[in-house]
């Protein structure tokens, strides 16, 4: 069971994981209803370089990395998160997955939004966790994640690319 707090340490909702061969790998709990499903908040400095991944085991392996436990996580408005995250120098970082529809989708969506984009180059693993299991370490990650970072135009070219890999 994985904990979601808002910055003000106030537990908010909570993901359930399942570890074997299962249909539905994450179950998330919101305590309350409106708030936006991200995980790591509680850790977060608008003010410095943010990471944003797809789940909270990933978040945890880079410096002031958000999670995001749904696509919609900064759409809603209505918290004070919002208004510092878009402030904020944020890159987001898909699993490496060019074949995968929805991730394509996610990361089409991200550089409309104006956000930078991390766009693997071609033989990485499949996410932070397997590179981390690969024997990379934090530092060779966020090298490799920086360089990768792309925006507007340059994102779009790049993405083409990477969804033929």
């Amino acid at each position: 069971v994985i904990p979601f707090y808002s910055r003000e340490k106030i537990l908010v909702a909570f993901q359930g994981r399942a570890l074997g061969d299962s249909k539905l790998r994450y179950i998330t709990i919101k305590l309350i209803d409106d708030f936006p499903k991200i995980f790591g908040l509680d850790r977060w400095n608008p003010k410095k370089k943010t990471y944003v991944v797809e789940g909270p085991f990933d978040s945890m392996f880079l410096p002031n990395c958000l999670a995001m436990a749904g696509s919609d996580a900064f759409v809603n408005n209505r918290h004070d998160i919002y208004e510092d995250f878009m402030d904020s120098d944020a890159t987001y970082i898909f699993d490496n997955e060019p074949r995968n529809k929805e991730i394509i989708k996610r990361m089409n969506s991200v550089i409309e939004r104006r956000f930078n984009v991390c766009i693997w180059p071609a033989g990485l693993e499949k996410d932070l966790n397997d590179m981390v299991l690969a024997g990379r370490n934090v530092i060779q990650i966020l090298e490799i994640i920086n360089k990768n970072a792309y925006h507007g135009l340059s994102a779009k070219m790049k993405m083409t690319n990477w969804k033929r890999m």
